[in-house]
């Protein structure tokens, strides 16, 4: 007995620096055969600690101590001290993985912000109780995961604005295109006995490519976004861009294309009329090429003063239109006549300066007047404006007035 006391006393000495760590007893309820088969390093852990609490685990040798030898019980020690050494050589190479993972995680330009970088900082202050930082992780990752599912609700609540914008978008360039058929309902005159019509606005057929036109519509909205998106990002007005892109040409042009758009005219020559396209009007001479912008200036005067909430009416209401010399090149017969039949069309008054002259020009207007500038005998540098009546018939009486021309201008219509 004294030897066996001497022995476990030496081995004792050997283990003092180990009489810090816990020593708790197996819980009598606990069923024995339940611990039975652990490992032999289990000697050197006291307790272990859950994200839940901390949960004490009692020791549980695998052999009886009391029927060891003194020779078998220091060899134990050695087993157990051996193996502890281990552990604490895997536990700093372990630490050592967690340190440099979590370095290069903060490196990392992805977590770059501060709501990445400051878990994983602390993280990176709690390497030296590993449980510590699964109870860190635990509770980023719940908090990333409480952020996800705020995001997936406003993430759907942005895809249901989107839509909706998307719809309002579609559903104004529809009207769009609408309106865009109406422009030249009001343009066929008579040319030679038979009726021309001599505007023809013809953009694609929307029922056709309406898929078509949808999914240009969600790329276009795609587009705009992610570069309003870049643009927040570098601090930039976004309201300026907006502005600039955002324009019904540009959205139009974008999701139908203008080009698409069959835009033809009528080329009125001295013999023969027949269609052109709007390419083709640039080729024209000056005088067709008048024609062909009064065209299109009556059929938008007409489109613009219609309105279509009346349907018992055609509402063709009347215009005044001042054309500074528009005979300079205009001046021949067949460009007059469907000159005059548009304006007529259109219900609109022409009131057209000029200094030529001919029965080309004087037979297709009901009143000529003739306009003269006469100085006056007692003011120097001033002209006075006396109107004339020529031709027609003056259904209202004219008062004698005076016009003071101050400084003669020139004016391009």
């Amino acid at each position: 007995l004294q030897k066996r006391l001497h022995s476990l006393d030496e081995n004792l000495t050997a283990l003092a620096e180990y009489e810090e760590f816990a020593d708790e007893e197996p819980d009598a309820g606990q069923p024995q055969d339940a611990m039975e088969g652990r490992s032999q390093d289990s000697a050197e852990s006291g307790s272990q600690e859950s994200a839940k609490g901390r949960t004490h685990i009692a020791v549980v040798w695998e052999f009886d101590l009391s029927t060891l030898s003194g020779a078998e019980l220091t060899r134990q020690k050695g087993l157990l001290i051996r193996d502890y050494n281990a552990c604490l050589e895997q536990r700093t190479q372990a630490r050592a993985v967690l340190d440099r993972a979590l370095n290069r995680m903060i490196r990392m330009e992805d977590f770059g912000e501060d709501f990445y970088q400051k878990p994983l900082e602390a993280m990176l202050q709690l390497t030296e109780d590993a449980e510590r930082v699964i109870r860190q992780l635990d509770t980023t990752i719940a908090s990333y995961d409480s952020l996800m599912e705020k995001l997936q609700v406003d993430i759907s609540m942005v895809e249901k604005e989107k839509a909706k914008i998307t719809e309002l978008l579609g559903d104004y360039l529809k009207e769009v295109h609408e309106n865009l058929c109406r422009i030249d309902r009001n343009s066929t005159i008579t040319v030679r006995e038979r009726p021309v019509k001599m505007l023809k606005v013809e953009p694609p057929d929307w029922v056709e490519n309406d898929s078509m036109f949808s999914l240009r519509l969600q790329d276009y909205i795609d587009d705009v976004t992610a570069k309003g998106i870049a643009l927040l990002e570098e601090n930039r007005n976004l309201q300026e861009f907006l502005g600039t892109r955002i324009t019904t040409k540009g959205l139009y042009d974008a999701v139908v294309g203008i080009g698409n758009i069959q835009i033809r005219l009528y080329k009125i020559e001295e013999q023969r009329e027949y269609p052109i396209t709007w390419a083709d009007v640039a080729k024209n001479s000056g005088g067709e090429g008048f024609l062909s912008a009064f065209v299109i200036l009556s059929a938008l005067l007409y489109y613009m003063r219609k309105d279509d909430t009346d349907i018992f009416a055609d509402r063709n209401e009347g215009k005044v239109l001042l054309m500074d010399n528009p005979f300079a090149q205009t001046n021949a017969s067949h460009l007059l006549k469907p000159l005059m039949d548009m304006a007529k069309k259109a219900n609109t008054q022409l009131i057209c300066l000029t200094g030529l002259g001919g029965e080309s020009i004087y037979n297709r207007f009901d009143n000529i007047y003739v306009l003269t500038l006469i100085a006056a005998n007692l003011r120097n540098d001033m002209q006075y404006l006396r109107a004339e009546h020529m031709r027609g018939s003056e259904e209202e009486t004219v008062l004698v007035s005076q016009i003071e021309v101050m400084e003669q201008q020139e004016f391009v219509f």
